[in-house]
């Protein structure tokens, strides 16, 4: 494979890589496989073959046994390749990447359609001929048979701390809290407040309304979602029940059996599911400019709305204004243009300086480099012919520096484009997720204020 990527890389001139790196919770422990220790050497690969490092992609605490869509920035790294945006993947040892010979065959499928070749730093492999190719299957084999056996033994400890009592992670649900036994006890007081949560949710059936009494009484900032869970969570009455394992007398109860149903009861009948369609057009864009968080979409009967949720679940954010989407979307196409020009002008001024930092500091190493070569020869710690090739190499590198590839700025004309008048019509008979596609693709962020105007854009 090392090969075969090498030539790839001499032929397309500015080779594009990502970096994937992936550990494990118990690996993390190990010298060798940390984070740090993966992106340094990674980093310094690519470096040494010139190549552009598009993204470093890390699953952290995530095990090979996951299956892949539960390693999210392994995901984000595939729909890259996807848009033709990789032509290398580069990671430090085949397992980590995968254990499963089914999963290395489907990524290589979508590897081979967008013309993405992989490497890594600490092994070596061949794909252009049968006997490479049939090492890699029993290298996949074996890490998958190792997987499964972890994965067997994992399930047998697991199922004995249920059995017994015992805690499997040092995280509990508010109201309790791990002793030195490695069990769950009750604090007194939180247990106090999620007896009062429930009580007050099954007299008002409301949950935010129930949310906003706790914060208002106690000073404990739940948001709607981590009090949905509560509402739901069995530990509350002693019971474990989780991921097919089950003990009736696992810790103390706060609430009852038979209040816990009760509640279960309500929430089912409060539940409402989102209506067919309900797309929001600038969901993950817009930004609150006061607190820097996502705003959330809502619809009434007539428009889609977006707030800052920091506001209106937990009292953090001042920004207690909502903007309307068709008023977001006049406005992008009445100063789109305007935004264009500065963005590009800032981008200039900006890569202009970034080059100028960039090779000064370079030029700069390179001549103490060159300071420190003549100071080794003229006290004889190395010979006239180490200092000749030495020399040869760094004077090299400083006459390169000026031909040093710059980051590729963003596609200002691609967003043009959606100025012209006949775009406009084609937006108009748009779907709404064709549209959060279209603003997606050119647009990585709009910051509203709580005066509900657009105070910056960054495109993508």
């Amino acid at each position: 494979m090392r090969k075969k990527q090498e030539s790839a890389a001499e032929l397309s001139g500015v080779v594009r890589v990502a970096l994937y790196i992936r550990v494990s919770g118990e690996e993390q422990k190990m010298h060798g496989l940390s984070l740090e220790a993966q992106q340094e050497r990674l980093e310094k690969f690519a470096r040494e073959r010139g190549w552009l490092i598009a993204g470093i992609y890390i699953d952290a605490a995530k095990t090979a046994r996951k299956h892949l869509h539960k390693r999210t920035e392994f995901q984000r790294m595939i729909e890259a390749v996807k848009r033709n945006e990789i032509d290398i993947l580069l990671f430090c040892r085949l397992d980590r990447w995968f254990r499963s010979v089914a999963d290395y065959y489907k990524i290589m499928e979508i590897l081979h359609d967008h013309n993405c070749e992989w490497l890594t730093t600490d092994e070596e492999y061949d794909t252009t001929t049968a006997n490479g190719r049939l090492y890699i299957n029993v290298k996949l084999s074996i890490a998958q048979n190792e997987a499964d056996i972890d994965g067997e033994r994992i399930n047998v400890v697991f199922d004995s701390k249920i059995a017994h009592g015992t805690v499997v992670s040092g995280s509990c649900p508010f109201g309790f809290r791990v002793n030195e036994e490695k069990r769950l006890e009750i604090v007194p007081e939180n247990a106090e407040i999620v007896r009062d949560a429930f009580n007050r949710y099954e007299a008002t059936v409301s949950q935010r309304g129930t949310v906003k009494y706790i914060r208002e009484k106690y000073g404990v900032n739940w948001c709607d979602v981590t009090f949905q869970r509560m509402l739901a969570e069995k530990l509350y009455t002693g019971v474990y029940d989780r991921g097919g394992r089950c003990n009736e007398n696992f810790c103390p109860a706060i609430i009852s059996n038979e209040q816990f149903d009760r509640v279960q009861k309500l929430t089912s009948k409060n539940a409402r599911s989102s209506p067919s369609g309900r797309v929001y057009i600038f969901t993950s864009i817009l930004v609150c400019n006061e607190c820097r968080h996502k705003l959330v979409g809502y619809k009434t009967r007539e428009y889609y709305y977006y707030r800052c949720n920091q506001h209106f679940q937990r009292g953090r954010c001042p920004h207690n204004h909502s903007v309307r989407e068709d008023m977001i979307e006049e406005w992008l196409f009445a100063h789109l243009q305007e935004e264009i020009d500065r963005c590009q002008l800032e981008w200039e001024v900006q890569a202009a300086a970034r080059k100028r930092t960039a090779a000064a500091s370079d030029k700069a190493t390179l001549r103490r480099k060159l300071s420190k070569l003549k100071e080794l020869y003229v006290n004889d710690l190395i010979d006239i012919e180490e200092y000749k090739k030495d020399y040869e190499i760094y004077t090299a590198a400083l006459r390169q520096l000026p031909d040093t590839a710059q980051e590729a700025p963003p596609d200002f004309e691609a967003v043009r484009k959606i100025l012209t008048a006949e775009f406009k019509a084609i937006y108009d008979t748009l779907t709404r997720e064709e549209k959060r596609t279209l603003w997606r693709s050119i647009i990585e962020e709009i910051a509203i204020d709580n005066d509900e105007n657009i105070t910056g854009i960054v495109f993508g």
